[in-house]
């Protein structure tokens, strides 16, 4: 468990010291992009996490639209599991299953996401990172 936590907090650490802009050597590329020229859903998510860790959210919303959301997701269940461990009993509310519907809704969200970010016209050039 303290692995995990160290784990965490030094990925954010890395991810708050390294500006992947100013220093892109320092962090992945996308394989995707590199290979075929397309952005995946996940293209700009190590900017827009570094953009998030110093307070500017708009600009994590430029680089990655989804990323704030999943974020939040996220740390949601990273707490309910961390509480879950330590107290040895779940303290939040946390649904032992996820409804097929809600898998189907995200996977269609995604799939969306990632074509129209590729399509170069306006509007949904805004989605690209």
């Amino acid at each position: 468990m303290i692995l995990m936590i160290l784990a965490v907090l030094l990925g954010l650490a890395y991810c708050y010291l390294i500006d992947p802009i100013a220093s892109p050597g320092f962090t992945m590329k996308c394989v995707t992009y590199e290979m075929t020229g397309y952005y995946c859903p996940g293209c700009g998510e190590t900017r827009a996490v570094h953009a998030l860790l110093h307070g500017h959210i708009l600009e994590a919303f430029d680089y990655n639209l989804l990323l704030p959301f999943v974020a939040i997701v996220v740390a949601y269940y990273y707490f309910v599991g961390l509480t879950t461990l330590i107290r040895k009993k779940r303290v939040m509310w946390i649904p032992e299953s996820v409804p097929i519907w809600a898998a189907v809704l995200c996977g269609v969200v995604i799939i969306a996401f990632t074509i129209l970010r590729n399509i170069p016209v306006w509007p949904f050039s805004i989605l690209a990172p």
